[in-house]
């Protein structure tokens, strides 16, 4: 049965001609319907695609009015440019490239969060001593200054009180590979990306959680124009609505939506691996106290404050006119109306 499924969705995944060196996939829905929408995901598949994965391999989208399509785009700066030009498109990108888009002008808004928290840890090989931020004070570290993930790690520092002379910072991008190698201490990178390698290679780590000491930042959020909005909410409104019904499916059978996703995520991505990630995360997508997609004023004033301390905006945004944050709680009001009437 779950080579059966895991041929049906490799069967959805169209793979287009090289261009500029990268090659991007395309989920489609089988049926036209009424609203055509094109998803647009700010890189390579990982778990946190499932639910919008599993929407699209199951017609979750298409009862829902929505004639859909997945489309893996470069980054986060390809998926907010796709999302200003069309009142076609709803693009998942992370906090940080939404926020600096936003200042920077585009026509973009926040609808509904995808990791209401931040998946970025800070990893170490087991021997490591790596328990608190404290524990970086002689470390080496690799990651880009001007990065999400440089963003975190020296905000963890500065939040911290640890003395920044004291930690050894590459300017590059870290790999798993120099983790192994004892090239670097501590790697800074995504539960989903770094941590999943590490899992697929079965390299005992340890993991630091910025969450745990005073970084509570979001993680991704779904955008939309402001064009589709000004046109209608209803494409935006039913979007968030299956995507609702698409997590709730996966968790009716794990094995079978892990077989889905990894099929989906393709690069020797093992069911059993992705199984382990969508249970990892669900304190991302459903932190304790929040609702699923919801998106949280003080959280993302908090995340403002923190981007503008160390300088990563210059100005602070309009959070209420940059984020929606109506649209999922009507959602959900209107699918608890239904559930009652039913």
């Amino acid at each position: 049965m779950l080579l059966s499924l895991a041929v049906g969705i490799v069967s959805l995944i169209a793979v287009s001609l090289f261009i500029g060196g990268w090659s991007p996939i395309a989920i489609k829905e089988g049926k036209s319907a009424s609203q055509a929408l094109i998803i647009k995901w700010n890189g390579s598949l990982t778990e946190a695609a499932a639910g919008v994965v599993l929407g699209v391999n199951d017609g979750v989208f298409q009862k829902a009015g929505l004639s859909s399509r997945l489309e893996v785009g470069v980054d986060d700066g390809d998926a907010a440019k796709a999302v200003a030009a069309s009142d076609r498109i709803i693009g998942h990108v992370s906090a940080m490239a939404f926020l600096r888009a936003r200042a920077a002008g585009q026509p973009v808004v926040a609808i509904a969060g995808s990791y209401v928290a931040n998946s970025i840890r800070l990893f170490a090989l087991e021997a490591t001593g790596l328990q608190s931020p404290s524990d970086l004070v002689g470390k080496t570290l690799a990651y880009r200054s001007s990065s999400e993930v440089g963003f975190v790690v020296e905000a963890l520092i500065s939040r911290n009180a640890v003395q920044r002379s004291l930690v050894r910072v590459t300017d590059a991008v870290g790999t798993v590979q120099q983790l192994i190698a004892g090239a670097i201490d501590v790697l800074p990178g995504y539960l989903e990306v770094e941590g999943a390698e590490l899992r697929r290679l079965k390299i005992p780590y340890r993991a630091l959680d910025p969450g745990a000491f005073k970084i509570h930042i979001p993680g991704t959020v779904y955008i939309a124009s402001t064009q589709m909005l000004a046109r209608s909410s209803s494409s935006a409104e039913a979007f968030i609505s299956a995507l609702l019904t698409s997590w709730s499916r996966a968790d009716l059978d794990p094995k079978r939506t892990a077989a889905i996703v990894a099929a989906a995520i393709g690069r020797g991505a093992r069911p059993e691996d992705t199984t382990i990630m969508l249970e990892q995360q669900r304190d991302l997508i459903r932190p304790f106290g929040a609702r699923m997609a919801e998106l949280d004023l003080a959280r993302w004033q908090e995340f403002q404050k923190l981007l503008l301390q160390q300088r990563v905006i210059s100005d602070p945004v309009d959070l209420r006119a940059a984020i929606d944050f109506s649209l999922v709680p009507d959602v959900y009001r209107r699918q608890s109306r239904s559930i009652q009437v039913d």
